[in-house]
C-alpha cells in the first residue's frame, strides 16, 4: 500500500493499493495526520506483521512507530538531507532501520544507518545523444531557487569561466513555491544583470519533472552546488543520463571519481567551480563521454530503483527476524 499526501493522478499499472490523506481536497495538518493514522489501524488489523517506511518524512513515522510496534510491525526512514530536526531525533529513536543514499547523506551518526543506494529509474533516465562539441560548454542546474542550493556561486563561477575564455552557457531550471525562494530568485536575476550574463545564464522556472532527462540530455553537464551532506536526487539523475555532473558535497567524492576531469569544488567556492568548469570544456568530446559511461554504470549496479527497491526488502526482512529496536509502548 502507498499512502500519499495527496494523490491527483495513478499509472493505470501500478499494482498497488494507493491512499490519499487528502491535501488535494484541502485537508489541513491534523485532519491528515488523523487520517493517516486511520489507515494505519485498518492495515495493522489485516493479521500480518506491517512495515512502514516513512519517505522523508519523520513526522508520519513518529504518528505511526507507537501503532505499528504494538501490533509487531517494524519501522524504516528514508532520509537524505543535511538538515537535522527534533522530529528526525524523535523518528531516529523510534525507527527500527534507517536507509539513506550514500554515507553521509544522513545528518547523524547511528548505528541504525544503512546507505542503500538512491533509487533511479534508469529506464527514463537514460543516455541521449547531447549537444554539439562546438566550443560552448552547456551546462544545467535543476531545483527549486532556495537559498540552500547556492545558485549565486553557480552564476559568480559562469562569470569567472567566462572571464578565462571558455564560452559557458547555463539554464537554472526550477520554481519558486514559497517567498523566501521567490525572493532569492529576484536576488539570482539581479545578479545575472549586474555581471552582465544576459543570456549566458537563463532562469526558467518551467520544470516538468517528465522533462528532466530532456533537459539533462540538452546539457554537457550538471552543475549542483548544495551544502555538503546532501545527496541530491538530481546529481544520480544526471549520472544516469551519462552527464558529468559538477557537485560541492562531499558525499559525491568517491562516487564521481575518474580518470578526467575532476567533479567536485570546494563548497561556497565560485573560483574552484570556475576552474572545474574550464577543466570540463577543455576535456575532449570522447573523453567526457567516457567519464558519462562510467558514471552510468555505477548508477545502474547501485543506484537504480529496482536495487533500492531489493534493499529495503532486505532490510525489512532483517528487522522483522530481530528484536524491535524500542519496546512497544502501552496501547
Amino acid at each position: 500500500m502507498v499512502v500519499a499526501n495527496e494523490v491527483r493522478t495513478v499509472p493505470a499499472d501500478l499494482g498497488a493499493e494507493i491512499r490519499s490523506l487528502g491535501k488535494e481536497d484541502g485537508r489541513g495538518r491534523i485532519a491528515k495526520g488523523l487520517r493517516y493514522q486511520r489507515i494505519l489501524a485498518d492495515v495493522c488489523r489485516r493479521g500480518r506483521p506491517v512495515t512502514v517506511v516513512a519517505h522523508m518524512c519523520p513526522p508520519y513515522l513518529n504518528l505511526a512507530a507507537p501503532l505499528v510496534k504494538a501490533t509487531g510491525g517494524r519501522s524504516m526512514l528514508w532520509f537524505t538531507h543535511p538538515a537535522e530536526s527534533a522530529s528526525l531525533r524523535r523518528a531516529e529513536r523510534l525507527a527500527d532501520v534507517i536507509v539513506t543514499a550514500l554515507p553521509g547523506s544522513y545528518p547523524r551518526s547511528s548505528a541504525k544507518v544503512h546507505p542503500i543506494g538512491h533509487s533511479i529509474d534508469t529506464d527514463h533516465f537514460r543516455p541521449r545523444p547531447g549537444p554539439p562539441a562546438d566550443g560552448t560548454l552547456r551546462l544545467v542546474a535543476v531545483g527549486r531557487t532556495a537559498p540552500t542550493k547556492h545558485y549565486p556561486v553557480v552564476v559568480r563561477a559562469v562569470d569567472r569561466a567566462r572571464g578565462e575564455g571558455v564560452d559557458v552557457r547555463l539554464r537554472i531550471i526550477g520554481p519558486a513555491t514559497k517567498p523566501a525562494e521567490q525572493a532569492h530568485r529576484r536576488e539570482i536575476a539581479d545578479l545575472i544583470t549586474s555581471l552582465g550574463l544576459d543570456p549566458s545564464v537563463t532562469l526558467e522556472s518551467d520544470i516538468d519533472p517528465a522533462l528532466i532527462p530532456d533537459h539533462l540530455a540538452g546539457a554537457h553537464g550538471l552543475v549542483n552546488a548544495h551544502a555538503h551532506g546532501s545527496a541530491d536526487k538530481v546529481v544520480f539523475e544526471a549520472m544516469a543520463c551519462a552527464r558529468p555532473a559538477i557537485v560541492s558535497s562531499k558525499v559525491f567524492a568517491g562516487l564521481l571519481a575518474n580518470d578526467g576531469p575532476r567533479l567536485t569544488f570546494a563548497e561556497g567556492d565560485a573560483a574552484d567551480l570556475a576552474g572545474r568548469m574550464v577543466e570540463l570544456s577543455r576535456t575532449p568530446a570522447g573523453a567526457r563521454e567516457a567519464v558519462g559511461a562510467l558514471l552510468r554504470s555505477r548508477v545502474e549496479a547501485h543506484h537504480s530503483l529496482h536495487h533500492w527497491a531489493d534493499e529495503i526488502v532486505r532490510l525489512a526482512t532483517e528487522a522483522h527476524a530481530g528484536p524491535s529496536s524500542e519496546p512497544a509502548p502501552a496501547p
